[in-house]
Protein backbone atom coordinates (compact mmCIF):
# COMPACT_ATOMS: atom_id res chain seq x y z
CA UNK A 1 0.00 0.00 0.00
CA UNK A 2 2.91 2.67 0.84
CA UNK A 3 4.47 1.45 -2.55
CA UNK A 4 1.23 2.41 -4.14
CA UNK A 5 0.57 5.56 -2.65
CA UNK A 6 4.02 7.30 -3.17
CA UNK A 7 3.92 5.98 -6.95
CA UNK A 8 0.66 7.95 -7.11
CA UNK A 9 0.71 10.97 -5.33
CA UNK A 10 3.61 13.31 -4.80
CA UNK A 11 5.55 12.17 -1.90
CA UNK A 12 8.19 14.63 -0.57
CA UNK A 13 7.08 17.56 2.09
CA UNK A 14 8.02 20.49 -0.53
CA UNK A 15 5.82 19.40 -2.88
CA UNK A 16 2.92 19.54 -0.50
CA UNK A 17 4.04 22.95 1.19
CA UNK A 18 4.58 24.80 -2.26
CA UNK A 19 0.81 23.31 -2.78
CA UNK A 20 -0.14 25.11 0.17
CA UNK A 21 2.00 28.59 -0.79
CA UNK A 22 0.24 28.23 -4.03
CA UNK A 23 -3.31 28.11 -2.49
CA UNK A 24 -2.23 30.91 -0.19
CA UNK A 25 -1.14 33.14 -2.95
CA UNK A 26 -4.10 32.52 -5.20
CA UNK A 27 -6.18 33.46 -2.56
CA UNK A 28 -4.77 36.60 -1.91
CA UNK A 29 -3.85 37.51 -6.00
CA UNK A 30 -7.25 36.48 -7.10
CA UNK A 31 -9.10 38.00 -4.60
CA UNK A 32 -6.84 41.55 -5.47
CA UNK A 33 -7.79 40.84 -8.69
CA UNK A 34 -11.03 40.83 -8.17
CA UNK A 35 -11.12 44.07 -6.14
CA UNK A 36 -9.30 46.09 -8.62
CA UNK A 37 -11.74 44.53 -11.80
CA UNK A 38 -14.86 45.49 -9.75
CA UNK A 39 -13.27 48.90 -8.81
CA UNK A 40 -12.78 49.98 -12.99
CA UNK A 41 -16.09 48.70 -13.91
CA UNK A 42 -17.84 50.91 -11.18
CA UNK A 43 -15.47 53.44 -12.58
CA UNK A 44 -16.71 53.15 -16.06
CA UNK A 45 -20.30 52.73 -15.21
CA UNK A 46 -19.98 56.05 -13.01
CA UNK A 47 -18.48 58.48 -15.70
CA UNK A 48 -21.14 56.91 -18.38
CA UNK A 49 -23.98 57.48 -16.11
CA UNK A 50 -23.21 60.90 -16.49
CA UNK A 51 -22.17 61.32 -19.93
CA UNK A 52 -23.13 58.62 -21.73
CA UNK A 53 -20.95 60.01 -25.24
CA UNK A 54 -17.67 59.03 -23.64
CA UNK A 55 -18.89 55.73 -24.58
CA UNK A 56 -17.69 55.80 -28.11
CA UNK A 57 -14.45 57.89 -27.20
CA UNK A 58 -13.31 55.56 -24.34
CA UNK A 59 -14.62 51.75 -25.94
CA UNK A 60 -12.99 51.74 -29.21
CA UNK A 61 -9.42 53.41 -27.78
CA UNK A 62 -9.45 50.30 -24.78
CA UNK A 63 -10.64 47.52 -27.72
CA UNK A 64 -8.12 48.59 -30.30
CA UNK A 65 -5.23 48.90 -27.46
CA UNK A 66 -5.47 45.75 -26.02
CA UNK A 67 -6.44 43.88 -29.22
CA UNK A 68 -3.10 44.58 -30.78
CA UNK A 69 -1.15 44.72 -28.16
CA UNK A 70 -2.82 41.04 -26.85
CA UNK A 71 -2.39 39.56 -30.89
CA UNK A 72 0.92 40.65 -31.13
CA UNK A 73 2.78 40.93 -27.63
CA UNK A 74 0.83 37.98 -25.20
CA UNK A 75 -1.93 36.05 -27.58
CA UNK A 76 -2.06 33.92 -24.29
CA UNK A 77 -3.78 36.13 -22.70
CA UNK A 78 -6.62 36.54 -25.18
CA UNK A 79 -10.40 35.03 -24.13
CA UNK A 80 -11.35 33.96 -21.03
CA UNK A 81 -8.43 31.88 -20.26
CA UNK A 82 -10.17 28.63 -19.48
CA UNK A 83 -9.05 26.90 -22.72
CA UNK A 84 -5.85 27.87 -22.13
CA UNK A 85 -6.23 25.14 -19.29
CA UNK A 86 -7.79 22.72 -21.52
CA UNK A 87 -5.20 23.20 -24.22
CA UNK A 88 -2.02 22.90 -21.70
CA UNK A 89 -3.96 19.31 -20.07
CA UNK A 90 -4.58 18.05 -23.61
CA UNK A 91 -0.63 19.32 -24.94
CA UNK A 92 2.11 16.76 -24.17
CA UNK A 93 4.68 19.78 -24.74
CA UNK A 94 6.62 21.35 -21.96
CA UNK A 95 6.99 24.56 -24.02
CA UNK A 96 3.28 24.99 -25.11
CA UNK A 97 2.21 24.74 -21.16
CA UNK A 98 4.36 26.99 -20.44
CA UNK A 99 3.28 29.54 -23.08
CA UNK A 100 0.08 28.51 -21.85
CA UNK A 101 0.74 28.95 -18.01
CA UNK A 102 2.62 31.19 -15.95
CA UNK A 103 3.41 34.13 -13.81
CA UNK A 104 3.91 36.60 -16.25
CA UNK A 105 0.37 34.90 -18.38
CA UNK A 106 -1.21 35.86 -14.84
CA UNK A 107 0.11 39.41 -14.79
CA UNK A 108 -0.89 39.96 -18.16
CA UNK A 109 -4.47 38.66 -17.52
CA UNK A 110 -5.17 40.97 -14.44
CA UNK A 111 -3.88 44.19 -16.71
CA UNK A 112 -5.82 43.68 -19.22
CA UNK A 113 -8.97 42.68 -17.67
CA UNK A 114 -8.60 46.14 -15.68
CA UNK A 115 -8.01 47.99 -18.59
CA UNK A 116 -11.44 46.24 -20.52
CA UNK A 117 -13.17 47.16 -17.62
CA UNK A 118 -12.04 50.76 -17.21
CA UNK A 119 -12.95 50.71 -21.01
CA UNK A 120 -16.69 49.44 -20.78
CA UNK A 121 -16.18 45.74 -22.06
CA UNK A 122 -18.83 43.70 -20.95
CA UNK A 123 -16.17 40.47 -19.88
CA UNK A 124 -16.62 38.67 -16.75
CA UNK A 125 -13.46 38.14 -14.46
CA UNK A 126 -14.72 34.87 -12.76
CA UNK A 127 -13.06 32.92 -15.80
CA UNK A 128 -10.15 35.02 -16.04
CA UNK A 129 -9.79 33.82 -12.25
CA UNK A 130 -9.59 30.16 -13.46
CA UNK A 131 -6.92 30.86 -16.15
CA UNK A 132 -4.73 33.12 -13.25
CA UNK A 133 -5.16 30.22 -10.37
CA UNK A 134 -3.76 27.58 -12.80
CA UNK A 135 -1.50 29.73 -13.86
CA UNK A 136 -0.62 30.35 -10.23
CA UNK A 137 -0.42 26.78 -9.36
CA UNK A 138 1.59 25.69 -12.56
CA UNK A 139 4.09 28.50 -11.76
CA UNK A 140 4.93 26.78 -8.98
CA UNK A 141 5.51 23.68 -10.55
CA UNK A 142 8.90 25.42 -11.12
CA UNK A 143 9.86 25.06 -7.35
CA UNK A 144 8.14 21.52 -7.17
CA UNK A 145 9.14 20.00 -10.01
CA UNK A 146 6.56 17.32 -10.87
CA UNK A 147 7.46 15.31 -13.71
CA UNK A 148 4.54 12.63 -14.13
CA UNK A 149 1.93 13.87 -16.53
CA UNK A 150 -1.26 12.96 -14.53
CA UNK A 151 0.46 15.26 -11.46
CA UNK A 152 1.12 18.40 -13.89
CA UNK A 153 -2.30 17.86 -15.08
CA UNK A 154 -3.77 17.70 -11.36
CA UNK A 155 -1.98 20.44 -10.89
CA UNK A 156 -3.19 22.45 -13.56
CA UNK A 157 -6.34 21.36 -12.71
CA UNK A 158 -6.23 22.18 -9.10
CA UNK A 159 -5.10 25.67 -10.08
CA UNK A 160 -8.55 26.41 -12.51
CA UNK A 161 -10.52 24.93 -9.16
CA UNK A 162 -8.94 27.21 -6.91
CA UNK A 163 -9.87 30.15 -9.13
CA UNK A 164 -13.51 29.53 -9.29
CA UNK A 165 -13.64 28.67 -5.65
CA UNK A 166 -12.36 32.45 -4.78
CA UNK A 167 -14.00 33.71 -7.47
CA UNK A 168 -17.49 32.56 -6.99
CA UNK A 169 -16.91 31.36 -3.04
CA UNK A 170 -18.25 27.77 -4.65
CA UNK A 171 -15.76 24.73 -3.37
CA UNK A 172 -18.38 22.06 -5.22
CA UNK A 173 -18.36 23.60 -8.13
CA UNK A 174 -14.72 24.33 -8.49
CA UNK A 175 -14.59 20.80 -8.01
CA UNK A 176 -16.79 19.86 -10.31
CA UNK A 177 -15.68 22.40 -12.93
CA UNK A 178 -11.92 20.58 -13.01
CA UNK A 179 -13.44 17.37 -13.40
CA UNK A 180 -16.10 18.35 -16.34
CA UNK A 181 -13.77 20.64 -18.22
CA UNK A 182 -10.50 20.54 -17.36
CA UNK A 183 -9.68 16.78 -15.88
CA UNK A 184 -11.76 14.31 -17.30
CA UNK A 185 -8.56 12.22 -18.75
CA UNK A 186 -7.06 12.54 -14.99
CA UNK A 187 -7.20 9.29 -13.02
CA UNK A 188 -9.11 8.82 -9.76
CA UNK A 189 -6.14 9.46 -7.80
CA UNK A 190 -5.31 12.79 -9.62
CA UNK A 191 -8.93 13.71 -8.63
CA UNK A 192 -8.60 12.66 -4.97
CA UNK A 193 -6.00 15.39 -5.04
CA UNK A 194 -7.64 17.80 -6.79
CA UNK A 195 -10.68 17.11 -3.93
CA UNK A 196 -8.29 17.79 -0.90
CA UNK A 197 -6.71 20.62 -2.41
CA UNK A 198 -10.21 22.49 -3.55
CA UNK A 199 -11.26 21.86 0.65
CA UNK A 200 -7.91 23.60 1.50
CA UNK A 201 -8.07 26.54 -0.82
CA UNK A 202 -11.80 27.19 0.03
CA UNK A 203 -10.48 27.06 3.74
CA UNK A 204 -7.93 29.87 3.00
CA UNK A 205 -10.19 32.03 1.25
CA UNK A 206 -13.05 31.96 4.07
CA UNK A 207 -10.21 32.41 6.21
CA UNK A 208 -8.65 35.33 4.69
CA UNK A 209 -11.95 37.71 3.32
CA UNK A 210 -15.02 36.07 5.27
CA UNK A 211 -17.42 33.76 4.08
CA UNK A 212 -19.93 35.47 2.48
CA UNK A 213 -22.59 34.79 -0.66
CA UNK A 214 -21.54 35.71 -4.03
CA UNK A 215 -25.09 36.85 -4.87
CA UNK A 216 -27.48 36.27 -2.37
CA UNK A 217 -29.10 34.09 0.15
CA UNK A 218 -32.44 33.25 -1.51
CA UNK A 219 -32.69 29.93 0.95
CA UNK A 220 -36.14 31.04 1.70
CA UNK A 221 -37.43 29.92 -1.89
CA UNK A 222 -38.45 26.93 -2.66
CA UNK A 223 -40.21 24.23 -6.03
CA UNK A 224 -42.45 21.74 -5.31
CA UNK A 225 -41.20 18.91 -7.79
CA UNK A 226 -44.78 18.29 -9.17
CA UNK A 227 -44.67 21.96 -10.65
CA UNK A 228 -40.86 21.37 -12.22
CA UNK A 229 -42.46 20.04 -15.68
CA UNK A 230 -43.22 24.08 -16.00
CA UNK A 231 -40.44 24.41 -16.49
CA UNK A 232 -39.72 22.47 -19.72
CA UNK A 233 -40.17 25.76 -22.34
CA UNK A 234 -37.52 27.90 -20.05
CA UNK A 235 -35.17 25.17 -20.36
CA UNK A 236 -35.58 24.96 -24.14
CA UNK A 237 -35.68 28.65 -24.68
CA UNK A 238 -32.42 29.10 -22.59
CA UNK A 239 -31.02 25.77 -24.86
CA UNK A 240 -31.46 27.87 -27.90
CA UNK A 241 -30.21 30.86 -27.22
CA UNK A 242 -26.88 29.45 -25.42
CA UNK A 243 -26.40 26.81 -28.40
CA UNK A 244 -26.50 30.38 -31.04
CA UNK A 245 -24.31 32.25 -28.71
CA UNK A 246 -21.77 29.60 -29.12
CA UNK A 247 -22.19 28.94 -32.51
CA UNK A 248 -21.97 32.50 -33.40
CA UNK A 249 -18.99 33.27 -31.13
CA UNK A 250 -16.92 30.60 -32.69
CA UNK A 251 -18.04 31.60 -36.16
CA UNK A 252 -16.76 35.46 -35.32
CA UNK A 253 -13.48 34.73 -34.10
CA UNK A 254 -12.31 32.47 -36.69
CA UNK A 255 -14.01 34.73 -39.51
CA UNK A 256 -11.88 37.61 -37.71
CA UNK A 257 -8.52 35.57 -37.89
CA UNK A 258 -6.30 37.91 -39.74
CA UNK A 259 -2.45 38.20 -40.02
CA UNK A 260 -2.72 41.98 -41.45
CA UNK A 261 -2.11 44.87 -38.51
CA UNK A 262 -4.77 47.21 -40.50
CA UNK A 263 -7.35 44.61 -40.23
CA UNK A 264 -6.98 43.76 -36.61
CA UNK A 265 -7.31 47.65 -36.29
CA UNK A 266 -10.61 48.05 -38.49
CA UNK A 267 -12.03 45.24 -36.39
CA UNK A 268 -11.29 46.23 -33.15
CA UNK A 269 -12.60 49.71 -33.76
CA UNK A 270 -15.80 48.69 -35.45
CA UNK A 271 -16.24 46.17 -32.32
CA UNK A 272 -15.39 48.72 -29.99
CA UNK A 273 -18.05 50.87 -31.41
CA UNK A 274 -20.63 48.35 -31.46
CA UNK A 275 -20.06 47.75 -27.98
CA UNK A 276 -20.07 51.49 -26.97
CA UNK A 277 -23.18 51.86 -28.79
CA UNK A 278 -24.93 49.29 -26.05
CA UNK A 279 -23.22 50.93 -23.22
CA UNK A 280 -24.90 54.54 -24.57
CA UNK A 281 -27.94 53.11 -24.89
CA UNK A 282 -27.94 51.39 -21.80
CA UNK A 283 -26.19 54.15 -20.16
CA UNK A 284 -23.60 51.47 -18.88
CA UNK A 285 -25.78 48.84 -17.56
CA UNK A 286 -24.35 46.38 -19.88
CA UNK A 287 -21.12 46.99 -19.14
CA UNK A 288 -18.94 44.87 -16.57
CA UNK A 289 -19.62 41.54 -15.57
CA UNK A 290 -23.37 41.83 -15.04
CA UNK A 291 -23.03 40.77 -10.95
CA UNK A 292 -24.72 44.35 -9.96
CA UNK A 293 -27.68 43.32 -12.35
CA UNK A 294 -28.24 40.01 -11.71
CA UNK A 295 -28.59 41.21 -8.29
CA UNK A 296 -31.30 44.11 -9.22
CA UNK A 297 -33.42 41.00 -11.28
CA UNK A 298 -33.27 39.02 -7.91
CA UNK A 299 -34.24 41.83 -5.78
CA UNK A 300 -37.40 41.84 -8.05
CA UNK A 301 -36.05 44.71 -10.42
CA UNK A 302 -37.49 44.62 -14.10
CA UNK A 303 -34.30 45.89 -16.50
CA UNK A 304 -36.31 44.47 -19.56
CA UNK A 305 -36.22 42.34 -22.51
CA UNK A 306 -33.74 45.40 -24.02
CA UNK A 307 -31.32 44.38 -20.93
CA UNK A 308 -31.30 40.75 -21.90
CA UNK A 309 -30.66 41.47 -26.02
CA UNK A 310 -28.12 44.20 -25.58
CA UNK A 311 -26.06 42.27 -22.95
CA UNK A 312 -26.47 39.21 -24.94
CA UNK A 313 -25.18 40.99 -28.38
CA UNK A 314 -22.74 43.48 -26.17
CA UNK A 315 -20.87 40.04 -24.81
CA UNK A 316 -20.92 38.23 -28.41
CA UNK A 317 -19.16 41.36 -29.63
CA UNK A 318 -16.80 40.96 -26.92
CA UNK A 319 -16.08 37.58 -27.08
CA UNK A 320 -15.73 37.98 -30.69
CA UNK A 321 -12.90 40.59 -30.35
CA UNK A 322 -10.71 38.16 -28.72
CA UNK A 323 -9.98 40.63 -25.81
CA UNK A 324 -9.28 38.98 -22.25
CA UNK A 325 -12.52 37.79 -20.60
CA UNK A 326 -14.41 35.93 -18.92
CA UNK A 327 -18.21 34.13 -19.99
CA UNK A 328 -19.44 32.78 -16.59
CA UNK A 329 -21.11 35.70 -14.94
CA UNK A 330 -22.20 38.11 -18.41
CA UNK A 331 -23.63 33.89 -19.22
CA UNK A 332 -25.18 34.30 -15.77
CA UNK A 333 -26.50 37.97 -16.06
CA UNK A 334 -28.17 37.13 -19.43
CA UNK A 335 -29.82 34.05 -18.04
CA UNK A 336 -31.44 36.27 -15.39
CA UNK A 337 -32.87 38.44 -17.51
CA UNK A 338 -34.43 35.47 -19.37
CA UNK A 339 -36.08 34.13 -16.26
CA UNK A 340 -36.72 37.38 -15.56
CA UNK A 341 -38.80 38.15 -18.42
CA UNK A 342 -40.60 34.85 -18.49
CA UNK A 343 -41.60 34.74 -15.27
CA UNK A 344 -44.93 36.46 -15.40
CA UNK A 345 -45.53 33.68 -17.16
CA UNK A 346 -45.35 30.75 -13.91
CA UNK A 347 -47.87 31.93 -11.67
CA UNK A 348 -47.16 29.25 -9.52
CA UNK A 349 -43.54 29.65 -8.95
CA UNK A 350 -41.52 32.73 -7.40
CA UNK A 351 -40.60 35.17 -9.75
CA UNK A 352 -36.80 34.51 -7.74
CA UNK A 353 -36.63 30.87 -8.72
CA UNK A 354 -37.34 31.46 -12.21
CA UNK A 355 -34.64 33.67 -12.39
CA UNK A 356 -32.13 30.83 -10.16
CA UNK A 357 -33.43 28.14 -13.25
CA UNK A 358 -32.94 30.21 -16.36
CA UNK A 359 -29.39 31.18 -14.96
CA UNK A 360 -28.09 27.23 -14.83
CA UNK A 361 -30.39 26.82 -18.07
CA UNK A 362 -28.04 29.31 -19.75
CA UNK A 363 -25.18 28.95 -18.23
CA UNK A 364 -25.23 25.25 -19.05
CA UNK A 365 -26.11 25.66 -22.55
CA UNK A 366 -23.06 28.52 -23.17
CA UNK A 367 -19.70 26.39 -21.42
CA UNK A 368 -21.80 22.90 -21.65
CA UNK A 369 -20.69 21.70 -18.43
CA UNK A 370 -24.22 21.40 -16.33
CA UNK A 371 -22.87 20.32 -13.27
CA UNK A 372 -20.96 22.86 -12.72
CA UNK A 373 -23.71 25.48 -13.68
CA UNK A 374 -25.77 23.46 -11.37
CA UNK A 375 -23.69 23.94 -8.35
CA UNK A 376 -22.00 27.24 -9.34
CA UNK A 377 -25.45 29.13 -9.05
CA UNK A 378 -27.15 27.05 -6.11
CA UNK A 379 -23.77 27.80 -4.03
CA UNK A 380 -24.05 31.34 -4.80
CA UNK A 381 -27.34 31.92 -3.78
CA UNK A 382 -27.12 29.18 -0.90
CA UNK A 383 -30.47 27.19 -2.79
CA UNK A 384 -28.80 23.70 -3.26
CA UNK A 385 -32.51 22.56 -1.44
CA UNK A 386 -33.27 23.39 -5.46
CA UNK A 387 -30.60 20.92 -6.86
CA UNK A 388 -33.00 18.22 -8.39
CA UNK A 389 -34.50 20.83 -10.77
CA UNK A 390 -31.63 22.13 -11.03
CA UNK A 391 -30.11 19.01 -12.73
CA UNK A 392 -33.12 18.49 -14.88
CA UNK A 393 -33.28 21.87 -16.70
CA UNK A 394 -29.51 21.85 -17.05
CA UNK A 395 -29.31 19.05 -18.78
CA UNK A 396 -32.05 19.65 -20.70
CA UNK A 397 -30.73 22.87 -22.10
CA UNK A 398 -27.63 21.48 -22.24
CA UNK A 399 -28.56 18.80 -24.97
CA UNK A 400 -30.30 21.21 -26.98
CA UNK A 401 -27.21 23.16 -26.97
CA UNK A 402 -25.33 20.21 -28.26
CA UNK A 403 -27.93 19.81 -31.18
CA UNK A 404 -26.95 23.81 -32.71
CA UNK A 405 -23.37 23.25 -32.19
CA UNK A 406 -22.10 19.82 -31.47
CA UNK A 407 -18.78 20.87 -29.38
CA UNK A 408 -18.51 22.70 -26.02
CA UNK A 409 -17.16 26.40 -27.09
CA UNK A 410 -14.63 26.09 -24.32
CA UNK A 411 -12.77 23.11 -26.21
CA UNK A 412 -13.13 24.86 -29.65
CA UNK A 413 -10.91 27.11 -27.95
CA UNK A 414 -8.65 24.85 -26.86
CA UNK A 415 -8.34 23.55 -30.25
CA UNK A 416 -7.93 26.69 -31.64
CA UNK A 417 -4.99 27.55 -29.24
CA UNK A 418 -3.49 23.90 -29.73
CA UNK A 419 -3.07 24.61 -33.41
CA UNK A 420 -1.39 27.66 -33.25
CA UNK A 421 1.12 25.98 -31.22
CA UNK A 422 1.32 23.05 -33.03
CA UNK A 423 0.54 20.98 -30.06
Amino acid sequence: MRRYLSHQFPNEIKTYASLLLASIASVIVITFFLEVSDYAQHSFKNLIGTDPYLSFIITPIIFVGIVYVAKYYCHYVQGSGIPQLIAATDSRNKSIREQLLSFRIALGKIGFIFLGMLGGAPIGIEGPSIHIGGSIFYGFNRFIKLNRKFLIHALIAIGGSAGLIVAFNAPIAGFLFAYEEIGRKLKKQALILIAIMSGIVYLFAIMYRGDVNYLTNLSTYSLELTLVWQLLPLAILAGVLGGLFSKSTLFLINKFITHSKLKVITIAVVLGFIVASFNYLSTGQVAGSGKDEVLLMLGGTDLGLDFVVMKYFATLTSLASTIPGGLFMPSISIGAGIGSEVASFYTQIDTQVIIIMAMIAYLSAVIRAPLTSVFVILEMTTTLHLLIPGLMIAFIANWISKQIFAQPIYEALADNYLKLTGK
